[in-house]
């Protein structure tokens, strides 16, 4: 920026230097000089120590950034320290419940199911050795609650001579491979627990889970009879239930008697892996808790499974805050959020820096441009006041200067008094029902007064007769800023080529130069303030950004549009199309081209 800022300077003291050249060039020279300096310096330090603070900005918004990381870190760290602190509470109370579960249902089945049941059918082997025929009937039928109870567990009935290995299933013939597993266990686990009062053999036949339960007893002769029952596994169903809602599973002074079995799961699965009984819905699989029956009461489940878990959701009744949820997605999107305000913040800072640069920019130049016009106009009136002039000829020429240079200055002035009202959004328009091409006309008159020898000449291509509501100030800026920008980027005597005709209901202002033309990259860029093409920043001509800028407001505001274009000529064409008077469109009779 400092280099551009140069280029300003050495161009108003070249501009000055060379209208100067008559009287006191050196004392002129050296003052411009020196305001260069101080102000490339000025700008200089200034930018430098915006880019540190700018710099620390960033720095501590990247610090605040990481702080918000760890923070996350740190408190999802917590959180799932408590999560896992809170399913090992419930994973070893679940436990707990699995271990109350066999316990109960061992009790409840082995004592008040198997054990009366096998006493009764040995009982009834005794007098004749023999089952009755009858004793699926006479056990239904029992007058003790128990039995008869107990009786609905039995599938069928079996007895057995150990001495012959005889095995036979009442009042129906059991299959072979049935018959023979049997009698082998039986004969294999008679002896090894004699001193019970029944065994219970789990075991799976041709894929299918079967369960026998057979006493020993003596005969009437003495001899020893074996007599049992398969169980009816699904019968086992009611059993558990009876055992284990009989009261609560979790103790009451686990959460305060609130853990009531609702809240439970419970699923206990046979030898054949087979369900067949289930409490509750499994809510959280990684919670539950699986153990085998084992050899609990004699083994009477044995093989059987039984899995546990508490519901997460009762959780608070048993741990202090209970079982927290995951928070990871809550924490992703907090940093996730001040990750993405940071950004904003960078891009925002970022653009104020770009914009902030844009202003000196423009500062830079428009002091330039005041200063070059004021230079002049004090030189040529201390001149003036010295009566310093040698003929009438140099007299003219320096007031010719003074007015031209205060022309300039007043267009300047104006120019950044509409931005400045523009961008306060203060300035009213002052339309009226104008002609457009006698204004236009007046307009370019007095831009031509002040076009210091430039060698472009003005071609008007104006049709007469078209009206519009203008504000005729409004329209002047429009006009003058355009032409200002065509004959300062154009090449030296050129023609520009100011024309007007009615479009679509619109009346199209054009302004077409010879110069270098718009590239079509920057061609919308350019009516943003503060904005010039790269090349018009690296060459020498001075210029303040905001022209088209406030023509762009201008038009807006007017109801109508701008845009640029290639001209059929190679340069830029400038278009200005504002709407015309409500029911009139004009005529459309040309004036001849004309030329200054």
């Amino acid at each position: 920026m400092v280099g551009r800022s140069s280029i300003f300077c050495q161009e108003s003291v070249r501009r000055v230097s060379k209208n100067c050249k008559f009287r006191h060039p050196k004392t002129g020279s050296t003052v411009l000089r020196v305001l260069y300096l101080q102000s490339c310096m000025a700008i200089s330090l200034s930018w430098q120590s915006r880019r540190a603070r700018t710099a620390l900005i960033v720095l501590l918004l990247l610090v605040s950034l990481a702080t918000a990381s760890l923070i996350v870190l740190q408190a999802q760290y917590a959180n799932a320290s408590q999560r896992a602190t809170v399913e090992g509470i419930l994973h070893d109370y679940s436990s707990l419940v699995a271990d109350e579960v066999i316990r109960r249902s061992s009790a409840e089945i082995a004592y008040y199911g198997y054990y009366p049941l096998v006493g009764t059918v040995l009982h009834e082997v005794q007098p004749s050795g023999k089952l009755p025929r009858a004793i699926r009937v006479t056990l239904l039928s029992s007058e003790d609650p128990r039995v008869k109870r107990a009786a609905g567990l039995a599938k069928r009935y079996f007895e057995m001579d150990p001495s012959t290995g005889r095995l036979s299933f009442l009042n129906e013939p059991a299959p072979e491979e049935v018959a023979g597993r049997l009698r082998d266990s039986l004969l294999r686990v008679a002896p090894q627990h004699s001193d019970t009062a029944y065994q219970v053999l789990n075991a799976q036949i041709g894929g299918v889970p079967r369960t026998f339960v057979a006493g020993s007893t003596q005969g009437p002769r003495g001899q020893k009879i074996v007599a049992g029952f398969e169980v009816d596994l699904p019968a086992l169903t009611e059993w558990f239930g009876t055992a284990l809602n009989r009261q609560p599973l979790v103790p009451s002074s686990l959460g305060h008697g609130q853990v009531t079995n609702e809240f439970l799961y419970v699923s206990i699965r046979d030898h054949g892996a087979v369900e067949r009984f289930r409490l509750g819905n499994e809510s959280a699989p990684k919670l539950t808790v699986k153990k085998p029956f084992g050899d609990t009461y004699q083994g009477v489940f044995l093989g059987f499974t039984v899995g546990a878990s508490i519901d997460p959701r009762i959780s608070r009744q048993i741990v202090i805050g209970g079982l927290p949820r995951s928070r990871l997605p809550f924490f992703l999107g907090l940093l996730a959020l001040n990750a993405g305000l940071i950004v904003t913040a960078i891009l925002q800072l970022r653009r104020e820096m770009a914009l902030q640069q844009l202003r000196d920019e423009f500062v830079s130049s428009v002091s330039h441009e005041l200063r070059t016009p004021l230079t002049q106009i004090r030189m040529f009136a201390e001149t003036l006041l010295l009566d310093r002039i040698r003929s009438t000829e140099e007299h003219r020429r320096s007031l010719e200067i003074i007015d031209r240079e205060a022309r300039r200055l007043t267009q300047l002035v104006e120019n950044i008094l509409q931005f400045s009202r523009m961008e306060r959004k203060t300035d009213s328009l002052s339309k009226e029902k104008r002609e457009l091409a006698p204004l236009i006309q007046e307009i370019v008159k007095d831009f031509e007064s002040g076009m210091n020898g430039s060698g472009a000449q003005i071609v008007l291509r104006l049709s007469f007769g078209l009206t519009a509501n203008v504000d005729t100030d409004a329209l002047r800026q429009i006009v003058i800023n355009l032409l200002d920008n065509a004959v300062k980027y154009g090449r030296k005597k050129q023609q520009v080529i100011l024309g007007l005709e009615a479009r679509d209901g619109m009346a199209c202002l054009f302004v077409d130069d010879e110069g270098p033309g718009v590239p079509v990259a920057d061609r919308k860029r350019i009516f943003e303030r503060f904005q010039r093409l790269e090349r018009d920043r690296q060459s020498a001509i001075a210029g303040t950004g905001i022209g088209l800028s406030v023509v762009q407001d201008l038009v807006t505001r007017h109801g109508g549009r701008c845009s640029v274009t290639t001209g059929d000529r190679g340069g830029a064409k400038f278009v200005v199309q504002l709407p015309l008077f409500k029911g009139e469109e004009g005529a459309r009779k040309e004036q001849p081209e004309e030329s200054s």
